[in-house]
């Protein structure tokens, strides 16, 4: 209900498979889904959303954390359940935002801010 007052359209599935069935009928711009569901993890629904159309890009949200890297590596961003509202629904913007950008600007700004990490990390 949240994400439709804020002028989403949004398809609702109760478990992992239903979210599938949903994904390959109809067109989606983004995927919100939860790690803990009936069925399918919600790990296990992102990496099958990715092999479908990689392009779409996917939210796990999760009350459990931090997750291990495998069970994050379909996924293009990790929300905790413990954050607001508010602060999903600018996840979800910047998510969208960043969706929507050329294939090489997004690339650019990848190694950019991977490159930034690396020059802060100290040396060994």
């Amino acid at each position: 209900m949240f994400l439709e007052q804020n002028g989403y359209s949004v398809l609702e599935a109760t478990g992992g498979d239903q979210a599938l069935k949903l994904f390959r009928k109809h067109t989606i711009d983004a995927v919100v889904v939860d790690y803990q569901m009936p069925g399918i993890n919600g790990d296990v629904v992102a990496a099958k959303i990715k092999r479908l159309r990689s392009c779409v890009p996917v939210m796990l949200l999760s009350a459990y954390g931090p997750l291990p890297k495998r069970k994050l590596k379909s996924v293009d961003i990790f929300f905790p359940k413990s954050q607001s509202p508010d602060a999903l629904l600018s996840a979800l913007n910047r998510m969208l935002d960043t969706q929507s950008k050329p294939f090489f600007t997004r690339w650019l700004e990848h190694w950019k801010n991977r490159n930034r990490r690396s020059d802060a990390a100290p040396s060994p």
